[in-house]
């Protein structure tokens, strides 16, 4: 009985320690965005972020066949000094799949004809640079930066890139704040834009900031964000 209660201890223990890890992650992730906020701050980040954990595992799984596409476009954002977390987006807009179409969209940044022609991607019949990895992610680059300028911070150019400047602009003003807690409580906040900052920000820190020994506290099974 001592072994087996010491045992459930360990384990008690072990996945407290791993939760800590990961809540220390998500904030490291949400730092590097340029966030005031922590996860202690905003609950109804934490909400969400719960509503997204299981979808992670198959973008996960993704990531790990496409890490020499990944770090190509991540070199590409770190030279222009926009953070790791925006290297993400195709996984969670695409699938990390170049050649994939959506409503109006398409490529694995997910473009609109309207935002691909104004960053400088040629949107024709017979010729659709979006679906072009190299050249829609130099497009991503630029429309990332501008909305960065346009917006102030990195998460809010996120929030943007997901549901349009017009859409943020309006939640920003109707609430006179810029705060993610604030935002997120919104019920005109955008689900899809929520589940692409929820998803996105959880393999940041799964990728990122999560250390290797951390992954698997407990005979080197893994455990998801």
């Amino acid at each position: 009985m001592i072994k087996l209660f010491l045992s459930l201890l360990i384990v008690i223990s072990s996945l407290a320690l791993h939760a800590q890890s990961q809540v220390e992650a998500l904030n490291l992730s949400l730092k590097s965005l340029e966030s005031t906020e922590t996860l202690d701050d905003t609950q109804v980040l934490d909400k969400t972020l719960d509503r997204y954990r299981g979808t992670i595992k198959p973008l996960y799984h993704r990531y790990t066949q496409t890490t020499t596409e990944f770090d190509k476009i991540k070199a590409k954002l770190t030279v222009e000094g926009i953070p790791p977390f925006f290297a993400l987006i195709p996984y969670t807009e695409s699938k990390f799949n170049p050649s994939i179409r959506g409503y109006g969209t398409a490529g694995l940044w997910q473009f609109e004809k309207r935002s691909a022609k104004n960053f400088g991607l040629s949107v024709k019949k017979g010729k659709d640079e979006r679906l072009d990895p190299e050249r829609s992610t130099d497009a991503a680059i630029r429309y990332i930066q501008y909305l960065r300028q346009e917006f102030g911070s990195w998460y809010l150019a996120d929030f943007a890139y997901a549901m349009g400047e017009g859409t943020l602009k309006k939640l920003i003003q109707h609430n006179g704040s810029k705060k993610i807690s604030v935002l997120l409580k919104d019920p005109h906040f955008p689900s899809g834009a929520k589940a692409h900052f929820a998803k996105t920000l959880l393999l940041d820190a799964k990728i990122h900031y999560t250390k290797e020994d951390e992954e698997s506290p407990i005979r080197g099974e893994p455990v998801e964000l």
